[in-house]
């Protein structure tokens, strides 16, 4: 297997859109709850340790924003290189043997998100691409630029499906939903009770 004639190396990059919604949502979850706080705190002389608290929230933001700055994949003539959030995954181009691309519904909306996903000779996962993340032009650049077969849906498939047809190149929270939702309600309720406690007068009071 090779790159196509003619494909040069291209270094692709999540969407966008991505830290912009980041920061929204970052600022729509600390602002209030950091605001409601200090107008606790000012009267009682303990809003340092509210702005500490923020200076650490702050300093997680950064961290991740940078993480996201660094996530990229790149084509190179002997290889697709995946540089994720936390992980470097390296797929010589000689392994992959075939590419998937499909639409999968939104859950019950009729809007779809393009998907891609590189597989080898057995059928295992090398490299997966989202729409929520990676533009569909992006996915269409990487599909095409190896010299394998390209196997099309042209229907959109739902979620239940994919899980029903191709649950090995899924996740784990894909393959099992209910265990990504009770892990998704877990994380929060922790963080309610982190914020509950930082509210606590107890932890106001001088």
């Amino acid at each position: 297997m090779s790159v196509q004639t003619g494909v040069a190396t291209r270094v692709l990059r999540p969407r966008a859109q991505i830290l912009a919604q980041a920061r929204i949502v970052v600022a729509a979850l600390t602002l209030p709850i950091f605001t409601a706080m200090l107008w606790y705190a000012i009267p009682r002389g303990s809003w340092p340790r509210v702005v500490i608290a923020f200076g650490f929230v702050v300093l997680l933001y950064v961290a991740a924003v940078l993480l996201l700055r660094a996530v990229s994949i790149r084509v190179d003539r002997d290889a697709v290189i995946e540089r994720g959030f936390f992980s470097h995954n390296r797929v010589p181009v000689k392994r992959i043997a075939g590419a998937i691309v499909l639409d999968v519904y939104r859950g019950p909306s009729t809007e779809t998100t393009h998907q891609l996903f590189l597989v080898d000779t057995a059928g295992d996962l090398l490299l997966r691409m989202r729409g929520e993340f990676w533009s569909s032009d992006d996915i269409e650049r990487v599909a095409t630029a190896v010299d394998v077969p390209v196997r099309r849906r042209l229907d959109p498939i739902t979620a239940a499906a994919l899980r029903e047809e191709l649950p090995e190149l899924l996740y784990w929270f894909e393959r099992w939903p209910w265990v990504g939702a009770l892990t998704a309600a877990g994380t929060i309720a922790a963080l309610a009770l982190l914020l509950i406690g930082l509210m606590s007068p107890t932890l106001l009071l001088p």
